[in-house]
């Protein structure tokens, strides 16, 4: 069983999390993805400013976090979205991780839209705090399980 993290250290890692979103003034929607070729946990979070027109990134919400519409969350989601894009050597290979079909031409536009995307928000706004490991999000446990009790979706306690 995972070692229950530190409450401190789960405090300032929402707190980088939220010092974030207040110094940079965005807002975060969620909504239900646009994409048709995307099924399951695809949704779409329009990030609102005063300097830019709303942003659309898709994300892939397979534990359901975005249900709560919290923007800590949501932030989170859009980090990993971003590293797993900079990660893939092409088109195809980020299709693949993501369990959709490389050869679909709506996902490789998807994933053109993705990258002008974050190409945008990090020209405007900067790298999002990543302040969860890989580990801890697919366990739900350290810092993304306080983050998602905090949330609202575990129980407090």
């Amino acid at each position: 069983m995972p070692k229950a993290v530190d409450p401190a250290i789960a405090t300032r890692a929402i707190g980088e999390l939220e010092t974030w979103l207040a110094r940079t003034g965005v807002r975060l929607e969620v909504l239900p993805s646009e994409f048709a070729v995307l099924e399951g946990d695809a949704v779409d979070i329009l990030v609102h400013s005063e300097t830019l027109p709303p942003l659309r990134i898709t994300v892939f919400d397979e534990y359901g976090d975005l249900g709560t519409h919290d923007a800590r969350l949501a932030l989170v989601l859009i980090g990993r979205g971003f590293d797993e894009l900079d990660a893939a050597d092409s088109a195809g290979s980020w299709a693949r991780a993501e369990g959709l079909d490389p050869d679909d031409l709506a996902c490789r536009i998807l994933h053109q839209q993705l990258q002008a995307a974050r190409s945008a928000f990090l020209a405007a706004w900067g790298m999002v705090p990543d302040v969860i490991t890989d580990l801890d999000w697919q366990l739900n446990a350290g810092i993304a399980q306080a983050l998602r009790r905090d949330a609202g979706l575990l129980p407090k306690g």
